[in-house]
């Protein structure tokens, strides 16, 4: 049986197109057509990617052996400012996808979240915006200044709300290809 997935990952720009039969992934761009060997696949990893408001993204991308890699997301961006969540399609896709790379190649790696660093960097900058935001907050109401405490409040409601997901969704950690993280398939209970 043939799975396919289609989706604009830009908002400028055509679709890619996506068929997966067997051991053989067929990626079109419209520009290239290319088909990739499954047992070629090094590393799949998944990840979320926060977006403009109610725009986020889980995005899955795959590196093979010889360092080429393909991606794609959760999203379809129908023009410049509307885009449209693609979750029962991603999801169903993403799960044929990791099977059939699985029973490719053993050995592939299937990864979840940022690599450590880049995730271990975001976590700090993170608290260390607001640990700084609650000091400016902390002063503001020290200083009589309480217009600037509640907009710094709110500030740091907005960051909280963009920055936690981002921190906890993007956990490094390994993951079965049979049983991939839940809270990065959208849809999925």
């Amino acid at each position: 049986m043939k799975q396919t997935y289609q989706h604009s990952p830009r908002p400028v720009g055509g679709p890619i197109s996506f068929a997966l039969k067997g051991d053989r992934l067929t990626v079109d761009s419209g520009r290239k057509v290319q088909e990739v060997r499954l047992g070629a696949v090094e590393t799949v990893r998944m990840t979320y990617e926060p977006g403009r408001l109610a725009q986020s993204a889980f995005r899955t991308r795959v590196t093979m052996k010889d360092g080429k890699t393909f991606t794609f997301t959760s999203l379809n961006w129908k023009n410049l400012v509307q885009a449209e969540q693609m979750t029962d399609e991603y999801r169903a896709f993403t799960q044929q996808l990791l099977s059939a790379i699985a029973r490719a190649n053993p050995d592939a790696r299937f990864m979840a979240g940022k690599p450590w660093g880049i995730w271990f960097f975001t976590s700090l900058l993170a608290a260390g915006s607001l640990l700084a935001m609650a000091y400016l907050i902390w002063r503001a109401f020290q200083m009589g200044a309480t217009n600037v405490a509640l907009l710094g409040g709110l500030f740091a409601t907005v960051g909280i709300w963009q920055i936690e997901p981002m921190v906890r969704l993007n956990k490094p950690r390994p993951f079965r290809p049979d049983a991939p993280p839940v809270e990065l398939l959208p849809g999925a209970s």
